[in-house]
């Protein structure tokens, strides 16, 4: 269990951390520098938080009772993040940690962490203040520790106590969070301790299997920089297996004991040789060699004694979990770094909020999108985004309701974007996330394809009526021409007057066709049950397939098929795709109408889009998504023949005014059909095999059947 005072004439500050910092914690509270010190004299205190604003002018008095406890704690100072100038100040009087205020959960979970960790380093420090303590001097008890390793003979002798070596790891290993300076620090107290001139630490690159310089003492950096040793053999494969401290003198003695083979032992010499070493000192961190570190031969011309290399021994376990953080933490900061280079630079717009709906992330994109300045917005409230997307946001992070690609129309510039939103859970702390798409240019081009496909559209229209009727002309013209001269022929005027009036059907039929596909009448609704509806038309169709020796097959689920709408015109669009099928089989075959109940999903979705291989299938249904109309519940009715199938090219324009593979035929039933069904939210799609015959579906909401 973790202790933590605060230090703070603020309650808000003291409510906020109580909440914030891990449950099974104990959170003392301190309004006065006297009650803090009393209490740091009462109890053991890992990390204390203190507010650089305390109405107490004897913040520095603070600062040096906590210096005089057995175990200081870790100091995290409270800075206002509009008083930038206070970070350095707060660190000069002896500040580990900084946390800017307005307080962050996340962020003080993070810090009350990694002070947690700095604390639990000092205390392990203690462990090694104590063993050196207890080792035997070899002179007198006059408060110093005079081993050889710390002794230099002559007038200008250095003599460093236990704690002067305390001081200076645990100076050393509150740099967690900076790998280049626990490296340097490391280099200098090591020279200083053990009294050699030339100090290497060593990084392991564990992906391309090397050890080489990072931080180095009294070895020229140009020639410590070409140095690479591979982890597989050597002096590191050495140090691995046997995880203790490399001597250079013992590897003859490792070639007498058969540990080392002469070539092996050739091969570290070599190695220690280039780095002018005498020891080399395995650093593991949870059972990984992190690191290595090389100390040349003593300034003194001394060799190292055992008291040495006990206390190396006790020493690198400290520095490898110092060096395991540092690098976890480099790995961290790159990652954020990344991240937040991604966040800058991706063209969509991001805003993020926690659960005080304070924003917390607004990129460049959004920032160019709202044409708001970061400035203004982060750290403040989400309405200063705007309401418009403020509401979109908060809707998400209070109603737990989530958006996709939904548009939005900002009222200022009228320009579209797609918004997308989604819950987040950082470390326990509720937020929530909106991502913007500027839509103005793609529905530019959108509105401009449009306009080139109604004008493809009209003139193949007017084409391919002019077509039409020029053809049903000719019949008509050829008549009028001779009425005049065959008109008392009786055998000419009973032949070509049937023909004639036939023609002028076919024209007042097309005239007919096309007033039912533009006209705009508001729909006739009512409760419509499809299965009687299908039964309806196939009835009237009987004829048909009887004629052309077609055999019906029905298979209608139980489940409910209603519909609401103009049954009349659903009728007629189903008339129209029945007598297609039976005309794609005029030597017989098999008519097969399924009837069921279907959930129109992504996954049902995307089962219709391969099996049509139709784009524009996808189009429809996301734009129909978006709106009040869509109901995910529908009934799919699928109209099967057993003809000779539609090529991929004819699929594509089947639905086309005009379009048909039929002589005798006008065109434009399907695109009837077409119209009906999309006018009662509706889709219809075929899907079709050369030589097999074709599939179309129809599939309408179920609505009206409660």
């Amino acid at each position: 269990m973790h202790s933590f005072l605060v230090i703070s004439d603020d309650s808000s500050v003291h409510n906020f951390l109580r909440k914030s910092l891990e449950r099974d914690a104990i959170v003392l509270s301190a309004k006065t520098t006297e009650e803090a010190l009393q209490i740091l004299l009462d109890k053991e205190i890992d990390v204390a938080f203190f507010d650089v604003f305390l109405n107490d002018n004897t913040i520095h008095e603070l600062v040096d009772g906590l210096r005089d406890v057995k175990i200081e704690p870790t100091i995290v100072a409270l800075i206002p993040s509009a008083r930038p100038m206070l970070f350095e100040e707060a660190l000069g009087i002896g500040a580990d940690e900084l946390l800017e205020k307005p307080l962050k959960k996340a962020e003080v979970q993070r810090v009350s962490k990694r002070a947690l960790e700095k604390q639990e380093l000092k205390r392990e420090l203690g462990f090694v203040q104590s063993q050196i303590n207890e080792l035997k001097p070899t002179g007198k008890d006059n408060g110093f520790l005079e081993y050889p390793f710390l002794k230099q003979t002559g007038t200008n002798g250095l003599h460093l106590t236990y704690k002067e070596i305390f001081q200076k790891f645990s100076r050393v290993l509150t740099h967690v969070d900076d790998l280049g300076k626990l490296a340097d620090l490391t280099v200098e107290a090591m020279a200083e301790i053990f009294r050699v001139g030339r100090v290497i630490f060593m990084l392991i690159d564990r992906e391309e299997a090397t050890s080489r310089p990072y931080r180095c003492l009294g070895i020229d950096e140009v020639a410590a920089r070409s140095l690479c040793f591979p982890t597989y053999r050597g002096t590191v494969s050495w140090l691995f297996k046997n995880h203790q401290i490399l001597n250079k003198d013992v590897l003859d003695k490792e070639v007498v004991t058969n540990k080392l083979t002469r070539r092996e032992a050739l091969n570290i010499q070599k190695e220690m040789g280039l780095l002018q070493a005498q020891l080399c000192i395995p650093i593991f961190a949870k059972g990984n060699l992190v690191s290595v570190i090389a100390l040349g031969n003593k300034i003194t011309g001394k060799a190292f004694f055992d008291e040495d290399i006990e206390l190396l021994s006790m020493l690198v376990g400290y520095i490898g979990m110092a060096v395991e953080n540092a690098l976890l933490y480099k790995e961290v900061y790159l990652r954020k770094i990344h991240n937040e280079n991604v966040l800058e630079n991706i063209p969509c717009g991001v805003i993020a909020i926690n659960n005080d709906c304070m924003v917390n992330i607004f990129n460049k994109s959004a920032a160019k999108m709202l044409d708001i300045s970061p400035h203004d917005v982060l750290k403040k409230n989400v309405k200063h985004i705007g309401s418009i997307f403020a509401d979109v946001i908060l809707r998400t992070l209070k109603d737990k309701k989530t958006y996709k690609m939904r548009e939005i129309v900002r009222p200022e510039t009228h320009c579209i974007y797609a918004v997308s939103t989604s819950l987040l859970d950082t470390n326990g702390e509720l937020g929530a996330i909106m991502v913007l798409s500027d839509l103005s240019e793609i529905r530019k081009l959108e509105s401009r394809v449009k306009d080139l496909e109604k004008q493809a559209f009209y003139h193949t229209l007017s084409t391919n009526i002019a077509h039409y009727i020029k053809n049903h002309l000719v019949s008509l013209k050829t008549f009028m021409t001779l009425l005049p001269e065959k008109l008392k022929e009786k055998e000419f005027v009973e032949h070509f007057s049937p023909i004639a009036l036939q023609e002028l059907n076919k024209l007042d039929l097309m005239v007919e066709r096309l007033t039912t596909l533009g006209e705009n009448k508001s729909l006739m609704q009512r409760r419509v049950e499809l299965r009687l509806l299908v039964d309806q038309v196939l009835d009237h169709c009987k004829e048909e397939m009887t004629k052309s020796g077609i055999k019906l097959i029905k298979k209608y689920s139980e489940a409910p098929a209603i519909t609401w709408g103009d049954c009349e015109k659903i009728e007629e669009a189903f008339s129209n795709i029945i007598l297609n099928a039976i005309e794609a089989m005029p030597n017989g075959g098999m008519l097969t109408v399924t009837l069921s109940k279907t959930l129109l999903d992504e996954k049902k979705l995307m089962e219709l889009y391969h099996s049509s291989n139709n784009g524009a299938f996808l189009g429809k249904y996301y734009r129909a998504k978006d709106s009040t109309q869509f109901h995910p519940r529908y009934t799919e009715i699928i109209i099967e023949d057993t003809g000779g199938g539609i090529s991929q090219e004819q699929l594509y324009n089947i639905f086309q005014p005009f379009y048909t593979t039929k002589a005798h035929n006008i065109g434009l039933g399907l695109s009837i059909a077409q119209r009906v069904i999309e006018e009662h939210f509706g889709f219809i799609y075929v899907s079709s095999n050369i030589g097999k015959g074709s599939n179309i579906h129809i599939l309408l909401p179920i609505r009206g059947s409660e």
